[in-house]
């Protein structure tokens, strides 16, 4: 456990030397990043994960052994793009441990780039990749990693209003992960302004999910290649309560910041929040639905520290006097509670204690 007390003492160091809680800090971010990369990206990938120690090596491994045209003949139905790239590495002289490292090394520099673009508060929006488990999550899921790290630069398309650049950066993390064209419809749910009509939406959203639940499972069962139900309902208790913490996120943003027509973006990622409760809703069926709620809940590492961004508390519902308590408080209680649940989350766990470097053996 002491790489992972080790990481978290000194990202709140190099925040609190750095000045890690102002926004577009870029020097903060990059140190931040180094930090997480040094943990995440450097891994030993024999001893540290789950499916990345398995699955992800055999599948790796099997492909580094084939000719390019026993690849091309084997044939791939769903994620080409993630093959391609690991017949590619290991052709090129690359090994595992190198094709992990890299995928490390992609995922933190768009999670980095984000948080500098989007985040009030660097060091909350990390405090909150952690406390959520999206940390945990990359160390394992690396298919699904890289495709929510293109959706990260999709964001970019939405606020920037370019479709076919957003539409082009989907297509390309479905090939890396097929069940991220969930996320394609973003663009134009973005177009509806949070407000009855969006509550219309998410209703509907909710009755056709509800409508066409089997074929979504079917399909993502598909994509995951060999996963079966019993599996995949490991957890479900958990799953419940991640529902609940999405729905408490998404009441302290409308008593806390209220979206306005001037607050684009801010509206965009409460939308996103809405429509992750509605998948998230589906895990008492499989928490496959959750890795659809997390390519919409992935945002709420910057939207969080929008809500409690203290420059925007005229926009709160309570009165300025308590609204100054509670800028104050919560910030360190939320990401107090993270880094608990961070810690607490590798306690004992086998597949991530002890930690060990790639050069450790």
């Amino acid at each position: 456990m002491r790489v992972y007390y080790l990481l978290i003492m000194l990202l709140l160091l190099t925040a609190l030397l750095m000045r890690g809680n102002q926004p577009k800090n870029k020097k903060y971010v990059f140190v931040a990043c180094l930090l997480i990369f040094a943990v995440y990206g450097l891994r030993n990938t024999y001893w540290i994960g789950v499916d990345s120690r398995y699955s992800y090596r055999r599948a790796f491994e099997s492909i580094s052994q084939m000719s390019w045209a026993q690849f091309r003949s084997a044939g791939q139905e769903y994620n080409n793009a993630y093959y391609y790239l690991n017949w590619a590495i290991a052709h090129l002289g690359g090994d595992y441990q190198l094709f992990v490292s890299l995928e490390a090394l992609f995922v933190t520099v768009c999670f980095g780039r984000m948080i500098y673009r989007y985040s009030p508060s660097a060091i909350q929006s990390i405090c909150y990749h952690f406390g959520l488990l999206f940390f945990v999550f990359h160390f394992s899921a690396l298919k699904q990693s890289y495709a929510m790290a293109f959706l990260m630069l999709a964001f970019d398309q939405i606020v920037h209003r370019k479709p076919v650049r957003f539409i082009l950066l989907v297509l390309i993390a479905s090939q890396f992960h097929y069940p991220s064209l969930v996320f394609l419809p973003a663009y134009w749910i973005t177009m509806v302004r949070p407000g009855k009509s969006f509550l219309i939406l998410l209703a509907i959203a909710l009755l056709l999910t509800f409508i066409f639940r089997n074929r979504l499972l079917n399909l993502m069962l598909s994509a995951y290649k060999g996963a079966d139900e019993e599996a995949t309902m490991e957890g479900v208790t958990f799953l419940r309560t991640k529902s609940i913490i999405m729905i408490v996120i998404v009441v302290a943003a409308v008593v806390f910041r209220r979206p306005t027509a001037d607050d684009p973006i801010y509206g965009y990622l409460m939308e996103f929040m809405g429509i992750a409760i509605v998948f998230q809703t589906f895990c008492g069926y499989s928490n496959i639905f959750e890795r659809l709620a997390d390519y919409y809940f992935q945002f709420s590492v910057i939207f969080i520290p929008m809500v409690f961004d203290r420059r925007q508390k005229q926009r709160a519902l309570l009165s300025w006097r308590l609204m100054d308590v509670i800028y104050s408080v919560a910030p360190f209680v939320f990401c107090g509670y993270g880094i608990y649940r961070y810690l607490i989350t590798f306690s004992g766990d086998y597949h991530f204690v002890p930690f060990k470097f790639f050069f450790e053996g």
